[in-house]
């Protein structure tokens, strides 16, 4: 079941505006494959740049899900605060134990995009049984975040030897090939699961993913995917979110809240900036060969972090039957007494 009124408002326009974007590129990318080889690095950072203002509100999604008619005193300052340290920590800790890093940094990116793919597919076209939902965030995240060193390790070398100078095995012919066949029976078995479940466009996206992926150099594919796809579709679940937005978006006025958006992202998106202009010209950190494109990657992963935390809030607070901020929660019975009815309880309801 696809998603209703003012959400298939959202959704569908930022799913079209993501997967025009990759087909466009990897059109490209496959009629003169030089164009991106000469323009990876400027392609990678205007991602990069496109798709900061993503996580800008993060400071403002655990005030839409609180519980009680009171607001959390000075959460909008403890929270950036929190979300400062954590994120300066990284950095740190990449000189430190760079290889550890590195590693944890792919886990976690896999797994934060495969899952932000499947909850927006989700929200679209419909829920999932879980086993499904999980096989479809395996498969985005392996061929996001690691699908590249298998197939690009001479352009993904340089970055690596900035990023954690004794992490080369994981471009180690073993390891590539085992990174290659998990990641190709992902996608073949979501994509599977998929066709037989009917969500043809799900497979079709996937799959559009996968040859960005496979037949595009990584600093270009990385940067479509992370400026255009996970960033739009990422965005598009914040102002659906946002309980503040429900007026506006239940009249019909997407551009409203798109402007409200890019208001409440502005600063925040300043600051990350900075701080990108900050780690690409450190002279000591990174050398020059991949310094650019290293520096983006440690903001990704500095940034990446604390940004978990906040989309599990997301994640958690997405459909469920909770007010704004400043109106009062339903008691928890109330809640669970909702979520046990069954479908045909809440039609009789609903009519």
């Amino acid at each position: 079941m696809a998603a209703p009124g003012p959400a298939a408002r959202v959704l569908v326009p930022a799913g079209r505006i993501s997967t025009g974007a990759v087909a466009a590129v990897l059109a490209v990318g496959l009629v003169a494959p030089q164009v991106w080889r000469r323009w990876a690095v400027a392609v990678f950072l205007t991602g990069l740049v496109a798709g900061l203002p993503h996580g800008a509100v993060d400071h403002l999604v655990p005030g839409w899900f609180r519980r009680g008619s009171r607001p959390a005193a000075g959460h909008r300052t403890v929270v950036p605060l929190g979300y400062a340290a954590a994120a300066a920590a990284v950095p740190a800790a990449a000189l430190t134990v760079p290889a550890c890093v590195l590693c944890v940094f792919l886990a976690v990116s896999a797994l934060h995009f495969g899952y932000g793919d499947a909850r927006f597919c989700a929200l679209r076209d419909g829920p999932t049984d879980p086993a499904p939902r999980a096989v479809h965030a395996l498969a985005h995240g392996t061929v996001t975040a690691v699908l590249p060193l298998a197939l690009w390790p001479e352009q993904v070398r340089p970055v690596v030897r900035q990023l954690a100078p004794g992490a080369d095995w994981l471009l180690a012919a073993p390891v590539r090939t085992a990174t290659a066949v998990l990641a190709g029976a992902a996608v073949a078995v979501c994509c599977g699961m998929a066709l037989r479940d009917g969500r043809h466009r799900q497979a079709a996206e996937l799959l559009l993913l996968t040859a960005l992926f496979g037949l595009v150099p990584p600093l270009v594919a990385f940067g479509t995917y992370f400026g255009a796809w996970h960033s739009v579709r990422h965005i598009a679940r914040l102002v659906l979110a946002d309980p503040a937005n429900a007026p506006a978006l239940r009249a019909g006025h997407t551009a409203a809240v798109l402007r409200r958006f890019g208001r409440q992202a502005a600063a925040p998106t300043a600051i990350a900036l900075a701080a990108l202009a900050f780690l690409t010209a450190l002279p000591r950190a990174f050398l020059a060969d991949g310094r650019t494109a290293a520096g983006g990657v440690v903001l990704l992963a500095a940034l990446t972090f604390p940004h978990l935390i906040v989309v599990a809030h997301l994640d958690r607070g997405e459909g469920r039957p909770e007010p704004g901020p400043g109106r009062p929660s339903p008691p928890r019975a109330a809640r669970r007494a909702a979520a046990a009815r069954s479908p045909s309880d809440r039609c009789r309801d609903d009519g």
